[in-house]
């Protein structure tokens, strides 16, 4: 899939919600496995935000207050904000020319779906 992306000049970027620490960690372990993929840190939402791909509905869960001996007693649910799976395809001008947004936040997008929107959106040079 790089080759054609290359031959596009289209290049991945990759942001999630995890600390710049958490972004350098997965670099260091799966470096070779990225390819030119750059990875950047948003742990304060804020660009995920901006695109509108925050996700409030995964749940994760915390201990609770209570405790008997120093062991948690409950386990307390709560909303995880995450951003939601999505791919867009953004121009030289900085214009969104596609996006690909899964409802499931464990789905990507497609690889046979995102060639074919960039073969459409950017001719080969």
């Amino acid at each position: 899939m790089q080759d054609e992306l290359d031959a596009h000049g289209v290049r991945i970027v990759a942001l999630s919600k995890d600390s710049v620490a958490d972004v350098n960690f997965h670099h260091d372990r799966d470096g070779a496995s990225l390819g030119q993929v750059t990875l950047l840190a948003d742990p304060e939402l804020a660009v995920i935000r901006t695109y509108g791909v925050e996700h409030h509905k995964a749940i994760e869960f915390s201990t609770g207050r209570f405790q008997l001996l120093g062991v948690p007693l409950a386990l307390v649910p709560s909303v995880k904000t995450m951003a939601i799976p999505t791919t867009v395809l953004v121009d030289e001008q900085g214009i969104v020319r596609w996006i690909d947004q899964s409802e499931d936040y464990r789905l990507r997008s497609d690889n046979d779906l995102v060639l074919g929107a960039v073969r459409d959106v950017f001719p080969p040079g």
